[in-house]
């Protein structure tokens, strides 16, 4: 059974202008799934043929599953991480400090202003 985060292998059967049907690999229950346009990138999605073609195979990740029909919501970006606005960002390091520092300097900063 598949279960959400799932990594599998699916070969792309149709591309539609709101995502990809897909055929699920490796498996004997004929599962199909779509990845949905908003789950190729993070980023403006002109055309899904940027991404998969109609024939290829790739990775994705699923979503959720519907067992009694045999379908799967799937995740490209998910095994892309270049295609996530997080990964090209930096992780902002916490330095423990919090509002203080900026609280001891707008104190200053207005007791300056008022001499």
């Amino acid at each position: 059974m598949i279960k959400a985060g799932d990594k599998l292998k699916v070969k792309i059967a149709s591309i539609a202008s709101f995502g990809a049907f897909c055929d699920v690999l490796d498996n004997e229950e004929g599962v199909k799934g779509l990845i949905h346009i908003s789950e190729f990138s993070d980023y403006f999605v002109n055309d899904i043929n940027e991404f998969v073609t109609v024939g290829e195979e790739c990775e994705v990740s699923a979503i959720s599953y519907d067992d009694a029909k045999k379908q799967v919501k799937l995740s490209f970006k998910a095994t892309h991480p270049e295609f996530l606005k997080s990964a090209d960002k930096p992780k902002l390091q916490e330095n423990g400090s919090g509002f203080k520092e900026l609280k001891t300097k707008v104190d200053k900063h207005v007791a300056d202003k008022n001499k």
